[in-house]
C-alpha cells in the first residue's frame, strides 16, 4: 500500500474519488428552497392570505366562486409542497455531507495506519484534525501516523 498525503487526498475528494458527490441540481434546489424559505418567513399568515387572494384574482378568478376557492387551495398546496421539497433538500444535503465526512475519516484512519512506524510523520493525537478511532482507541489524522 502506498501512503497518500493530505493534499493528494483533498485533490481526490475534489475530483470525485471517495464519497459520492451530490449533483449541481441538488445544490440549486437547496439554494432556491432557502431563498423561498427566507421570503416566506418574512410574511405573516394574514399577509400570505392577502397575496394568495391577489394572485388568484390576477389569474382572473372571481372571489366567492368555486374556481376561486380551487385556486386558493392549489396555491396553498403548492406552498406546502415547496416546504416539503425544501425539507427533503436539506436532509439530502446533510446526508451527503455526512457521507463525505465519513469517507474522509475512513481515509485518515487508513493513512494513519499505513504510516505506523514512519518517523517522517508525527504520532497522531487530539490536535491531529482527525479523530479518535473508537474501535481500537487510537488517534488518526491527515498528516500523522498511528504509532
Amino acid at each position: 500500500m502506498q501512503a497518500v498525503s493530505h493534499v493528494e487526498f483533498e485533490g481526490r475528494l475534489r475530483a470525485g474519488a471517495g464519497a459520492p458527490r451530490s449533483g449541481g441540481g441538488l445544490i440549486r434546489l437547496a439554494v432556491v428552497g432557502a431563498c423561498a424559505l427566507m421570503l416566506s418567513a418574512c410574511v405573516s399568515a394574514k399577509e400570505q392570505r392577502a397575496m394568495d387572494l391577489g394572485q388568484c384574482a390576477d389569474f382572473g378568478f372571481q372571489p366567492g366562486t368555486d374556481a376561486f376557492a380551487q385556486c386558493m387551495m392549489d396555491v396553498s398546496q403548492q406552498r406546502e409542497m415547496m416546504q416539503q421539497n425544501r425539507l427533503l433538500a436539506q436532509q439530502a444535503q446533510l446526508a451527503a455531507r455526512n457521507r463525505e465526512e465519513e469517507s474522509r475519516r475512513d481515509l485518515y484512519r487508513a493513512l494513519s495506519l499505513q504510516r505506523s512506524g514512519d518517523k517522517n510523520f508525527p504520532v497522531c493525537g487530539a490536535s491531529s484534525a482527525g479523530g479518535l478511532d473508537a474501535r481500537n482507541g487510537t488517534w488518526y489524522g491527515p498528516n500523522c501516523r498511528a504509532k
